[in-house]
């Protein structure tokens, strides 16, 4: 009785297998080579700039260097982030930039009076990165001095 189901359930199982249809299999979804080697380079690119910052702030790179591979990496940086943007565009995607920050959707005027006081605030900041204690210039975002390590105001 035992051997009975057994060879039922094995001819079942090998029946199954062998009677499915081309049709039925659900086509692979189709991966876009192009903008999944673009994603990995912009993470590439991102660990690269930690890295930079990380290896300035210990101290390994000098201000001139630091300044010159992060506008090297920002630069290619950009190139990809645009990249990825057309292709998204092209495949009718909103690129996902505009979706986290809702910038898809609004008219052209506020977007423009949002740029304008972007550029303000940037400009703003801008002069208070200089370090009170050794009067150095930081980069925008930083919360402590690149050269002496003083907090920034």
């Amino acid at each position: 009785m035992v051997l009975a189901i057994c060879v039922l359930l094995a001819g079942a199982a090998i029946g199954f297998t062998l009677l499915v249809r081309q049709q039925d299999i659900p086509p692979a979804p189709v991966e876009n080579l192009e903008l999944k080697h673009l994603e990995a380079r912009r993470q590439v690119l991102y660990d690269n700039l930690k890295d930079l910052q990380f290896e300035y702030h210990q101290g390994k790179l000098t201000e001139a260097d630091y300044q010159s591979l992060k506008q090297g990496f920002l630069y290619d940086l950009a190139g990809v982030m645009d990249s990825i943007e057309r292709m998204e565009l092209r495949r009718g995607k909103t690129p996902k930039a505009a979706q986290k920050t809702g910038h898809a959707s609004q008219p052209a005027a506020e977007g423009a009076e949002k740029g304008r006081r972007k550029k303000e605030q940037s400009e703003a900041a801008a002069s208070a990165n200089v370090c009170p204690s050794c009067n150095s210039s930081n980069p925008t975002g930083n919360r402590f001095c690149g050269r002496c390590g003083q907090p920034l105001a």
